[in-house]
């Protein structure tokens, strides 16, 4: 027990302070079934939610004890394990979104719920008036500490996921740099590097790797501008907007036909911008390494669902030698495939040589299917 006195020193325990702590002791049960029939009454979500209710009633006990052993001793007396549970409330509360308004509403409903009990007893007998008072004082300590200790942990964890929220983006900026980047760069020295040797016996064509150079620098400069451009723009908030502004701009002469079907609300806004990515990924390469005369992008939206798929009539490859294509392009297909994962979703392609190629994307949604029960 860690204890703290408020005001002057503590006065001697008396038959009155001990009577009375056996009373509040006593109304102990009653105390707990009124404040939470005072939260259900009022809606409160810490009595919707089992886990919260649990800890809501086992922290009310823990601040009735307190008040117990204050009024029994004269002098406020706080449990100093209090933290313990105070910590895990406002880890809890935090994880589950709820709002500190309902922590300070339910601990005023708390202190009122418990004032109202006690008051009856003085009264009653008007001589248990200083015990009376003893017990609002601690009652008030053992709040007040509860909640600033709760208060603590609740910011503590928005920090933290704060924290590692930007450490995921830092790693997906890393990545994206990596993969977009890296294989082009190392393409580009491969080839300077080729220019740089002769051959006993055979002259020495070093235009060839200079060119292929030039080609791998240009394209690692266009997907290192993708990449500043998606660093610089807002998140998407409509998906067929964000891709009816990209068609306009990066293929107006091309015939690229986009359907989006569903509702964009059923997907929150994080796989809805990632699914941007890759579809416009998807588009660039087509764009970039098929030259197709037409490209379809379909997008499917339903509440357990989001589909979509980009098909072109270009030149296509062969799936069998994809480990032998351009390393540019190889690499902005595994990015799509990273993006996929991080939604929870995957990503298939098929293609062949004269066929076109054909990328789809699925990503289960939290939603319920049509047919069942909301």
């Amino acid at each position: 027990m860690a204890d703290g006195s408020i005001g002057d020193s503590p006065g001697r325990p008396t038959e009155s302070s001990g009577r009375f702590a056996r009373l509040i002791e006593g109304d102990r049960a009653a105390i707990l079934e009124s404040y939470t029939e005072s939260l259900v009454a009022l809606h409160s979500p810490l009595a919707a939610d089992p886990r919260a209710r649990q800890q809501v009633l086992a922290n009310g006990s823990d601040i009735i004890t307190d008040v117990v052993e204050s009024v029994r001793a004269d002098i406020v007396l706080i449990d100093a394990r209090y933290k313990r549970l105070a910590w895990t409330i406002g880890e809890t509360r935090a994880g589950s979104e709820l709002s500190p308004a309902d922590s300070l509403r339910a601990a005023v409903i708390f202190f009122n719920v418990t004032v109202g009990t006690l008051t009856r007893h003085v009264a009653d007998d008007p001589s248990l008036l200083r015990s009376f008072m003893m017990a609002m004082l601690a009652l008030n300590e053992s709040i007040n500490m509860r909640i600033r200790e709760a208060s603590l942990s609740y910011t503590g964890y928005l920090l933290d996921r704060i924290h590692r929220a930007h450490l995921d983006e830092r790693h997906r900026i890393a990545r994206e740099l990596h993969d977009r980047l890296g294989e082009g760069v190392s393409g580009a020295l491969r080839q300077l590097e080729l220019s740089e040797l002769v051959t006993p016996g055979q002259p020495a064509d070093p235009a060839l790797h200079t060119a292929l150079a030039r080609n791998a620098l240009t394209e690692a400069m266009a997907r290192l501008r993708l990449v500043i451009s998606d660093l610089r723009k807002d998140p998407v908030t409509s998906l067929e907007k964000a891709l009816t502004d990209y068609i306009a701009s990066a293929a107006p002469e091309l015939d690229v036909r986009l359907r989006i079907s569903g509702d964009e609300a059923w997907a929150a806004p994080t796989v809805l911008d990632e699914a941007f990515m890759i579809i416009r990924e998807a588009l660039r390469n087509a764009i970039t390494h098929a030259s197709p005369r037409l490209v379809l992008i379909a997008v499917q939206l339903a509440p357990h669902e989001l589909r979509a798929r980009v098909e072109d009539d270009g030149r296509g490859f062969d799936l069998h030698a994809y480990g032998s294509r351009d390393p540019a392009e190889s690499a902005g297909l595994v990015t799509m495939r990273e993006r996929a994962a991080l939604i929870g979703g995957s990503l298939s392609l098929s293609s062949s040589l004269g066929q076109g190629t054909h990328v789809e994307l699925v990503v289960p949604l939290p939603g319920r299917r049509d047919g069942q029960p909301g």
